[in-house]
């Protein structure tokens, strides 16, 4: 049984540790000090829905210029051809609709909520079976650059 001195001394390199963390985490920021802060924003993405949704998927940039990611609301009324990225990872959440992904080589159902990651250099595609189109959300990391995206053939779907 020990004593509440012999509790009260096995705790003391445990509060002298935590002692010394406001000295370690003095001036710590959560920014890269080569990075400038950017100003936080807000944007109306229900304006950007009006858009019409017909033929090719639209794309309406909701994120740019930030140096590590930009984001994309992606409207699919009919598919998104197939494709990789050269640079970039891609993150996709299914905000409505459904339909059929191509991930690599494979095809597979999916349905609003789905989150989707795409690593670069692997292929992807989307076909739309909802009746009023697809939203997605897609997160490039790094951001989407000119010469990023390579189309592919379309494969049969299995």
């Amino acid at each position: 049984m020990t004593t509440p001195a012999a509790r009260r001394l096995a705790a003391l390199p445990l509060l002298l540790l935590l002692a010394g963390c406001e000295s370690i985490f003095h001036g710590f920021s959560v920014i890269p000090p080569e990075e400038p802060q950017r100003t936080p924003f807000t944007k109306n993405v229900l304006a950007e829905l009006a858009v019409p949704r017909t033929g090719d998927p639209v794309t309406v940039p909701l994120l740019g210029g930030a140096p590590r990611s930009s984001v994309d609301l992606i409207l699919v009324q009919d598919r998104i051809a197939p494709r990789y990225h050269l640079h970039s990872d891609v993150t996709i959440y299914l905000l409505g609709g459904e339909g059929d992904l191509l991930l690599g080589r494979q095809w597979r159902r999916i349905a609003t909520g789905t989150l989707i990651h795409v690593p670069l250099n692997v292929p992807y595609a989307y076909v739309n079976s909802a009746p009023g189109g697809s939203k997605l959300l897609a997160t490039f990391t790094p951001p989407r650059v000119e010469g990023d995206q390579v189309a592919l053939q379309e494969e049969a779907r299995e």
